[in-house]
């Protein structure tokens, strides 16, 4: 890399360095205590969370303070160091992912999931833009970054606020959030793989909501279209609607 192209990415680094501080609140019992009084299930799920998230701002921090000398450094040492990152917030993941929320905070869960799966594909596109030649591609990579990084950001804080305010936890889940949820959990190291997974989801999301119209309650088709549901239906409660509908046109013979 040439010493001028070295010196532009470094502006870029350094215009988006400031963007990797997490702001998340640590003390989530202290600030939801004053507000609100948690069942013993619910208490138990926050207290798992709570040191995810305190990794996770950690992770922030410090990859706010490596980020910018990593742009100088050798293609693979910048791309082994935000895989190390990558690792790190997988793990972290895998672990929030092995908790079943209560009922009521279930959006607390979906939401931290998809900060860490925002988060993950940010760290994912600047390992690439740290080996990319070309500076278009590696700008325009490291752009797409700081808008995951960002939008991870800004979903932890989020969470954060619902810990503290709990009478703000929508009562239900929109299946567009379910849908995003989803699909940033399982491509989370491939932004474009996530878009493509959101409109192949939302599209079949739009054809199982046409074949229950054309099923009603009470008849075979609906019970084999609920037992295709219950089949494939996460821990968490979401749903891999072209699952359900590949199963349903499959035994429904359509």
């Amino acid at each position: 890399m040439t010493k001028s192209i070295k010196n532009k990415v470094g502006v870029l680094f350094l215009g988006i360095a400031a963007l990797f501080v997490f702001t998340l609140c640590i003390s989530h019992s202290e600030r939801a205590e004053a507000a609100f009084v948690y069942t013993s299930s619910e208490a138990a799920y926050l207290r798992e969370l709570n040191p995810i998230l305190t990794e996770l701002s950690q992770l922030g921090s410090k990859v706010s303070k490596t980020t910018i000398g990593l742009q100088s450094a050798s293609e693979d040492t910048c791309k082994n160091e935000f895989g190390f990152y990558q690792g790190i917030v997988a793990s972290l993941r895998n672990r929030l992912n092995s908790l079943t929320p209560p009922p009521r905070i279930k959006t607390i869960h979906i939401k931290s999931l998809e900060g860490l799966s925002d988060y993950l594909t940010g760290l994912n596109l600047y390992g690439s833009a740290c080996i990319d030649k070309d500076y278009a591609m590696k700008s325009k990579l490291v752009n797409r970054a700081t808008e995951y990084l960002t939008k991870a950001d800004q979903t932890i804080i989020s969470v954060n606020d619902l810990i503290a305010n709990p009478d703000l936890i929508p009562t239900h889940t929109s299946p567009a959030d379910q849908i995003n949820q989803w699909c940033g959990a399982k491509w989370a190291n491939n932004y474009k793989m996530q878009e493509h997974c959101v409109q192949t989801q939302t599209e079949a999301k739009a054809k199982l909501t046409n074949m229950l119209q054309m099923n009603p309650a009470g008849t075979a088709g609906r019970k084999v279209i609920m037992e295709c549901s219950s089949l494939w239906k996460d821990k968490s409660g979401s749903h891999n609607y072209r699952m359900i509908v590949f199963c349903a046109q499959n035994q429904l013979g359509k």
